[in-house]
């Protein structure tokens, strides 16, 4: 039986792709950095910026998953709040690959998360894989969670990386912030809606990420559905699901820019129509090709 360990698993993405690796029967071992959670042999504490390395045989492992890095939009972007999202994603990355050559251990699978941020944030042309790398703190920012995942090369037999798009889930996230406001009647669309979202629903993206996994593959992939679709109808189609009218005007940029700043409101205004098209050919399908299925599947069912 294989075994997987997890390294940042705590969120939207990590605490669903458990549920679903458990549904297939693999084992598993969480990296956490929070001491309270770590009552059995299935939770080892870790602290990557303090040198604290769980003792365990790293050879165990068929692939080793990593989504460390603190939340994006959390916080206003102070050059404290920066420091800490570039080191809570490299330094996680780095202790692994320190560990895993200690040990002289070369995991059959590295697959870590990145993010679409590392495309420019506004283009009017499909993006791939290939693309070129945007420009400003985000793109800057992905650029270096990445480099830091390529150095993991030489001890991985495969490495994987995925650029996340908006996740789409009844748990939280995303869908959650456009639809509270709505429930009271106070939705509204960022910007002038055109903007184009490529999203994907939570299920397709754990299913991709245990897809590489299971197949063996190698290279950076978009972890996005097939279609992207306007922040506009985006909107309107969750709007209509949950009962409720869009009453507001859109909000202008620069309201949105006094309140988020510039980082963060450039992220509420994104325009990027990323293609998936490499991991379809490499034969995964995705199970919610449009946004509709998708936000009916979730807003309809109340969970994912």
């Amino acid at each position: 039986m294989s075994e997987i360990l997890l390294a940042g698993a705590s969120g939207l993405i990590g605490s669903k792709l458990i549920e679903k690796i458990k549904q297939k029967n693999y084992r598993i071992v969480l990296l956490s950095t929070q001491k309270n959670k770590c009552i059995n042999e299935e939770t080892l504490f870790w602290d990557p910026q303090n040198g604290i390395f769980p003792d365990i045989d790293l050879n165990r492992f068929s692939a080793c998953y990593n989504f460390c890095g603190a939340g994006i939009f959390d916080e206003n972007f102070t050059n404290e709040r920066k420091l800490i999202l570039k080191e809570s994603r490299v330094k996680p990355i780095e202790f692994l690959l320190k560990n895993f050559k200690l040990q002289n251990v070369l995991v059959p699978s590295f697959i870590s998360a990145s993010a679409s941020g590392y495309y420019p944030n506004v283009c009017l042309n499909e993006l791939n894989e290939d693309s070129t790398l945007g420009q400003g703190y985000i793109s800057e920012l992905v650029e270096k969670w990445e480099q830091a995942a390529h150095a993991f090369k030489p001890q991985a037999q495969n490495l994987a990386i995925v650029r996340i798009g908006i996740v789409l889930s009844a748990q939280g996230g995303f869908l959650k912030k456009l639809t509270a406001p709505m429930r009271f009647y106070a939705g509204a669309v960022p910007g002038s809606g055109k903007q184009m979202c490529s999203w994907v629903h939570i299920d397709d993206l754990c299913d991709l990420f245990i897809y590489l996994f299971e197949n063996k593959l190698s290279g950076t992939f978009n972890g996005v559905a097939p279609k992207a679709e306007s922040i506009e109808k985006i909107s309107q189609q969750a709007a209509k699901l949950i009962h409720r009218p869009i009453l507001l005007p859109n909000i202008p940029s620069f309201i949105l820019r006094l309140i988020f700043g510039k980082e963060r409101h450039e992220l509420l205004l994104c325009d990027q129509n990323i293609s998936s098209d490499k991991i379809q050919k490499l034969g995964f399908k995705f199970t919610f090709k449009t946004s509709g299925d998708a936000l009916k599947n979730l807003l309809t069912n109340g969970k994912d």
